[in-house]
């Protein structure tokens, strides 16, 4: 068992890989009833940012990180991927990771218990490892409510032509930064550091996770499924309203009178993705989430320790090359 085997201190690639393999493990030592679905998620790999990020908080000035962040950076991921199942329940997903999703293959009720399955891991794993950070485990579970909050106000705002950058911004705070915030605060806090640098490191992953969200909302519009192994040009037929097609609406008002329509055809969706690029809608969204990596960066380069400020720079370049 891989999470017997690690030593106390942990090289940041070797802890890097151990995540994956303690993932793997975690999500394949489980009950027969359920370990089809688990075979079919792990099947599939993600890029690790939140675990990436949170091994990169918790690594020390010689380039290692503590044994309890591998376990950390586990149980983010899987918390992620319970977002994730979920996710492509409520939008109806067909693709996700280069494979069927698993509301596609094994059914939408099926998929909704096996993504309460993965918060029970998840939250599991944080609890083994919690009693060496008293009065800490409550960061993961207002994570987790942020997390739940950002996800139903999106879907109440389905279809409001009306929603403002403002309240965009909202949704996504709670959808995809509260975990990369989560992630960056459990590194420091796993690290010892003093809870105002932890609060600090929290806040680089906040805007961090504010630019990724923006730049993966943009790549909607753009990609295709081999680019980004899921379905694509999908927020619009789900009636999902981003910032690109919000910077849109200003620009030419009278496209609201097109999404207000239900069940948009497929010619109807690719007329609209292509006035959307056309008024600048996507160009304009990209550069708010510019800003917000200009800031991550700016944020970063404070940092003391050279090789945490290189890895974090890395991963943010990562970030934003992937998605430009």
């Amino acid at each position: 068992m891989i999470k017997n085997e690690l030593a106390e201190r942990i090289e940041y690639l070797a802890s890097l890989e151990a995540v994956r393999q303690l993932i793997k493990e975690t999500l394949l030592d489980t009950d027969e009833l359920i370990l089809e679905m688990m075979e079919h998620l792990t099947s599939g790999s993600g890029k690790n940012l939140r675990a990436m990020l949170l091994l990169a908080s918790a690594m020390d000035r010689e380039g290692f990180v503590p044994r309890d962040a591998v376990i950390a950076g586990a149980a983010v991921e899987i918390l992620h991927l319970a977002t994730l199942v979920h996710d492509d329940v409520i939008d109806e997903a067909e693709i996700r990771r280069g494979h069927a999703s698993l509301q596609k293959q094994f059914g939408k009720k099926e998929a909704v218990i096996c993504g309460d399955y993965l918060f029970c891991i998840s939250l599991a794993m944080v609890a083994e490892i919690s009693n060496h950070y008293s009065q800490k485990l409550n960061v993961y579970t207002q994570a987790m409510t942020k997390i739940c909050l950002g996800e139903l106000r999106q879907f109440k705002h389905n279809s409001d032509t009306e929603l403002s950058v403002m309240n965009y911004l909202k949704i996504i705070a709670g959808k995809t930064s509260a975990l990369f915030s989560l992630a960056m605060y459990s590194g420091a806090i796993i690290n010892e550091c003093s809870d105002k640098e932890a609060r600090f490191m929290g806040r680089i992953g906040y805007n961090m996770g504010m630019a990724f969200q923006i730049l993966d909302d943009c790549a909607d519009y753009e990609s295709d499924v081999a680019a980004t192994k899921k379905t694509v040009k999908h927020d619009l037929a789900e009636e999902v309203v981003t910032l690109p097609l919000i910077y849109a609406f200003l620009k030419k008002p009278e496209l609201k009178h097109h999404i207000r329509r239900q069940q948009l055809s497929p010619g109807e969706i690719n007329e609209i993705i292509a006035e959307v690029v056309k008024v600048g809608g996507v160009s304009m969204a990209r550069d708010v989430a510019e800003k917000y990596y200009l800031k991550t960066k700016k944020m970063i380069n404070t940092l003391t320790e050279e090789n945490k400020k290189l890895l974090m720079n890395e991963i943010l370049g990562r970030i934003w090359k992937v998605e430009n």
